[in-house]
């Protein structure tokens, strides 16, 4: 006997055809869709990311930068400071030195005049002396 050939193979290609164009149009297509809406806003995300760190990199070296140029003026400031703190030091150790000098000259000239002032009233007062000292051994006033 011949039998019917066996169709069984046809429908099941025919119902996987079938599944597989059902989901490929209703699930493969979205699902595609949204993994590459994914990859393209991640792709967004990073190039934003790239050029964020750009930016960064670049407000970070202006700001080192603009810290380097008042970190070198301070240091001028500070160096113009201390020259005029040590040319006023000078200035005033030498006016110190100068009024010193003029102290010590001005009391020289005093211990001078008190030694000459001294020198001259000696010999009187070493008369007077001489003459005190042999009133009291003698024990009498002595005449002129």
């Amino acid at each position: 006997m011949i039998e019917l050939p066996n169709v069984t193979a046809l429908y099941v290609f025919l119902a996987f055809g079938i599944c597989y164009w059902i989901l490929k149009k209703y699930l493969f297509v979205p699902l595609s869709a949204i993994l590459d809406g994914r990859l393209k806003a991640e792709a967004e995300a990073e190039k934003a990311y790239a050029e964020s760190l750009k930016t960064l990199e670049k407000a970070i070296a202006s700001g080192e930068e603009q810290l380097f140029a008042a970190r070198r003026e301070a240091l001028k400031s500070r160096e113009d400071r201390r020259a005029e703190g040590l040319a006023l030091l000078d200035a005033k150790l030498a006016e110190a030195h100068a009024a010193s000098l003029s102290s010590i000259e001005r009391g020289s000239k005093e211990i001078e005049a008190q030694a000459s002032g001294s020198a001259k009233e000696l010999p009187e007062r070493a008369r007077a002396l001489a003459r005190e000292l042999a009133e009291k051994i003698l024990g009498r006033k002595l005449a002129a």
